[in-house]
């Protein structure tokens, strides 16, 4: 090779090596930068210069080394495996925070506890069955009776209350993954721009994207694909959400029949308001149907405020069907009760009202039966005509989101107070336990108090056996607490099986400190021979040209 050649050999080397330094200092500055991924330099060969022929091969001498290319360094069935065990993740810690929540609520943890206030009840009736004509005992009644509304009403709203918070986060949810969708369709045109142009890899916008899509996985069950130009095809639960560089989004959407409860469903407005989540498909982990906080908040929350006809008639028509938002009708023709995720807010707010429910009506068609000296019913329903504040702190103007005018809500927890007649004088309860003869109806006192120990109400129409009230109740937190447990075991598990599998994949992505100085110092020994070469052959010339002049 021409000496004048040969620093085009050593001004190869010096750029290959100070590009890959760069490189190096740039993985080194990014060391804690979340969602970096590490760069690898490949190096090749320059053109090859033909000098001659030989018999059976052309005699070549090369033009040094090039800087070829700088790839991120990622494992694509790792960043899959990360993204649905992130998904399920996300599902069961959902659930888990919905049912402690709905934990707290009933108050058996914080020291409000409602079994108090109803073994509280019952103790109320036992004494009562001892002395029915006592003033004093019918006192206690009604101010215990009161105390229950109060600790139900309260129980009941916090209930509603948290499926509004959770109806909530589905529209937060729904906004956030529209942004995210923009945001991938916006790089997919940056990243696009740089892999037609050839000049440089977009290795940084990949590595914004793939965070991106790291953190879309935690709501729902994506999948994707790289078309040649670098962009990214998404598809959130099979529906495109992002094609190129435009994007699908989806609508936190009150749909028809559903204004009453005001509770929104996710559904994609370009495909006719088609729902998002197939409700018809059980959730299950051997089909991956297990995937997105999304999915939980909606199958947890419910369609609508439950009520006891939700339990004591599983088959009775529900009102806004077909456009409620779950499938109202399974395969016998009957109200789908627990919801596709197993356990939702409205389930639960429709036993417990039972409950309510039962206590209230058994009560009242005992106080009230023959109608014996008029005898006045404990519990009254609130309608909106009162203009006072109830017994159990609810104006006319908070209960307006509750049904109260048609025969189905009677007798509900959000619309249920004390009757006015006997706040004002407990002692107009003696005209129930008072006989034509003037004797004392013990008889009827004693089955008031039987009511509470006998066993004849099923918890839900998934279930056969009866029990009394208060194990009722103790069935209901007993089963929310052992659903809670169940998700609270899955849910550790898929957190420690992503911690494993990020891991994993910090071990291929992740920058190392080590590794990346002993590059450094590598680069550097090739960057100080190049100019070690330039200097050689630059002695030779100018010896050369000294000698010729």
């Amino acid at each position: 090779m021409p000496l004048m050649g040969a620093l085009y050999v050593g001004a190869s080397g010096l750029q290959t090596s100070q590009n890959a330094l760069n490189t190096t200092a740039h993985n080194l500055a990014n060391i804690d930068t979340k969602g970096y991924t590490r760069q690898q330099v490949y190096q090749g060969n320059r053109d090859l210069v033909e000098v001659g022929k030989s018999y059976n091969n052309k005699l070549q001498t090369g033009l040094g080394v090039a800087y070829t290319d700088v790839r991120a360094v990622r494992d694509e069935f790792l960043d899959l495996q990360y993204r649905t065990e992130s998904g399920r993740s996300a599902y069961y810690s959902t659930s888990y925070e919905v049912i402690q929540e709905i934990n707290t609520l009933f108050g058996e943890t914080e020291g409000a506890e409602f079994q108090t206030s109803l073994q509280d009840l019952r103790d109320a009736f036992e004494n009562l069955s001892k002395s029915p004509a006592d003033a004093t005992v019918q006192a206690a009644i009604v101010s215990t009776a009161s105390q229950f509304l109060d600790r139900a009403n309260a129980v009941y709203t916090d209930l509603a209350k948290y499926q509004s918070n959770l109806d909530q986060q589905i529209r937060d949810q729904v906004d956030k993954i529209n942004e995210y969708a923009k945001e991938i369709a916006e790089l997919n045109e940056k990243i696009s721009v740089y892999e037609i142009s050839g000049i440089e890899s977009p290795n940084d916008l990949r590595d914004a994207r793939d965070e991106i899509l790291d953190e879309l996985s935690a709501y729902g069950r994506i999948t994707y694909r790289e078309d040649l130009y670098g962009r990214v095809k998404v598809f959130f639960e099979g529906i495109t959400l992002v094609d190129e560089n435009e994007t699908n989004p989806m609508e936190a959407k009150v749909l028809s029949g559903d204004e009453e409860s005001g509770y929104v469903t996710p559904v994609w407005p370009k495909y006719h308001d088609q729902k998002v989540f197939n409700e018809t498909q059980p959730v299950n982990a051997d089909i991956g149907s297990d995937n997105g906080s999304l999915k939980a908040l909606y199958y947890t929350r419910g369609y609508k405020s439950g009520t006891w006809k939700d339990v004591q008639d599983s088959s009775y028509p529900s009102a806004d069907w077909p456009n409620s938002g779950f499938e109202a009708y399974n395969e016998q023709g009957k109200i789908s009760f627990v919801g596709p995720a197993g356990f939702s807010v409205s389930e639960i707010q429709a036993e417990f009202d039972n409950l309510v429910h039962n206590i209230v009506t058994a009560v009242n068609d005992l106080l009230t039966e023959n109608h014996t000296n008029d005898s006045p019913e404990l519990f009254t329903r609130i309608t909106v005509h009162d203009n006072t504040t109830s017994t159990v702190g609810r104006t006319c103007e908070e209960i307006e989101q509750f049904p109260l005018e048609d025969e189905f809500s009677t007798y509900t927890t959000a619309n249920l107070m004390i009757n006015k007649d006997l706040l004002r004088q407990p002692t107009l309860m003696s005209n129930g336990f008072i006989r034509e003869d003037q004797t004392v109806d013990y008889e009827k006192a004693k089955q008031l108090a039987d009511l509470f120990t006998e066993d004849k109400v099923p918890l839900n129409p998934t279930t056969v056996t009866e029990l009394n009230y208060e194990n009722y109740y103790i069935d209901i937190v007993a089963r929310y607490a052992n659903t809670g447990n169940t998700y609270r075991s899955v849910s550790e598990a898929q957190d420690a099986a992503v911690i494993s599998i990020e891991n994993s994949r910090q071990q291929v992505v992740g920058v190392s400190d080590n590794e990346e100085l002993t590059k450094m110092i590598r680069f550097q020994n090739a960057y100080n021979a190049s100019s070690r070469y330039i200097n050689t052959v630059n002695s030779m010339l100018d010896t050369l040209f000294n000698s010729l002049s």
